[in-house]
Formats: structure tokens, C-alpha cells, sequence
């Protein structure tokens, strides 16, 4: 992307076997000294039970470019963090990652592009002991890869959005074959 732009917006959806392995991150993508850099600034403090997490691909090593998730549900214990903390954050940082070296953030704009990840997982995980772990990690690491992809082609488009039918919703929790919403 050869043009100079202030902010990207970006979703996907990561489908799991199970409902509560789904992920879905919404990003916002753009140079770090625009909007992205100065929202990330406002964003790193804490707010209770909604922690920020810096995206690292270890320990002590942050991925480029700078992304800080945020859940986009409340972490109430220590199980919740260790989801966020664990295999989400991981799948994030290597769909960033995956998106480097796919060409859709060019290598020489690593340092000048932030990235801000809102992710929502099922809150049911922190509870699961069997929970496919790797799966979750997966399912957030291709999910991001697509989400920016989608940010910086701006996909959808528009053209494509109204070509569709839109006499009945399209929506996951809606069954067109039943005419009804089903959670």
C-alpha cells in the first residue's frame, strides 16, 4: 500500500468446530503517529475486569507492527487471562505476523503502523479443561490474518454489500430456512 492513509477498519470471523471456539477480532490499522498510535496511547490503561494486552510472540518480544488486543468481553479470573493471555493473544501476534509475510503490511512499514484488536472469544473457555487449545489459537491466528487483509483491501465493498438480498436478514443467528433468530 503505496498511499499514505490515516485508518483502516478491518473484521473476520474465525470458525470453530465447536460455537465456543469461534473468534471474531475487529481491527483498526493505520500509521502510528495518526489516530491508530494516539487510540493506543488512551487505551493502555486499565480499566476493571477489561485489560489491554500488548501482542507478543514470546515472552518480552512485542510483534510488529505494534498491536495492542483488547477483549471484548469482561476477564473476571485468572482462567479468563490465561485465554486472552495465552492462546488468543499467540494467534494474534502470528496472524500480525502472517500478514507481514503475506505482503499485506509491507516489511518497511512495520515500525511506522500500529494495530488495535478487539477480539471476542466465548467466556465459556475459561471454564473448559478439554478445551481445544490449539484450535483457539488457529482459528484467532487466520481470523487476524483475514481481518487485515479485509482493513487494507476494503473488503467488503460497498458494491458487493448492496447486491445482496437484503429482504431477510443475513446474519449467523438468523435461519433463513426457518424465517426466525436462533441464539
Amino acid at each position: 500500500m503505496a498511499k499514505r492513509f490515516s485508518i483502516r477498519f478491518g473484521e473476520a470471523m474465525g470458525a470453530g468446530s465447536q460455537d465456543w471456539l469461534w473468534t471474531e477480532p475487529e481491527i483498526a490499522i493505520g500509521p502510528i503517529d495518526g489516530p491508530v498510535g494516539a487510540s493506543i496511547a488512551n487505551l493502555m490503561g486499565q480499566t476493571a475486569g477489561f485489560s489491554r494486552f500488548f501482542c507478543l510472540v514470546d515472552g518480552g518480544r512485542m510483534v510488529k507492527p505494534a498491536t495492542l488486543m483488547v477483549p471484548k468481553v469482561q476477564l473476571k479470573k485468572m482462567a479468563d487471562v490465561n485465554v486472552y493471555g495465552g492462546p488468543v493473544q499467540a494467534g494474534i501476534a502470528d496472524g500480525v505476523l502472517d500478514a507481514v509475510q503475506a505482503g499485506l503490511i509491507p516489511k518497511a512499514k512495520v515500525e511506522d503502523w500500529a494495530i488495535i484488536a478487539m477480539v471476542w472469544v466465548d467466556p465459556r473457555l475459561s471454564g473448559m479443561k478439554d478445551a481445544d487449545w490449539d484450535e483457539l489459537y488457529r482459528n484467532n491466528r487466520s481470523a487476524m490474518k483475514e481481518a487485515i487483509e479485509k482493513a487494507l483491501k476494503g473488503r467488503p465493498t460497498i458494491k458487493d454489500l448492496l447486491k445482496e438480498d437484503r429482504r431477510t436478514p443475513r446474519h449467523m443467528y438468523y435461519s433463513a430456512e426457518k424465517k426466525r433468530w436462533e441464539f
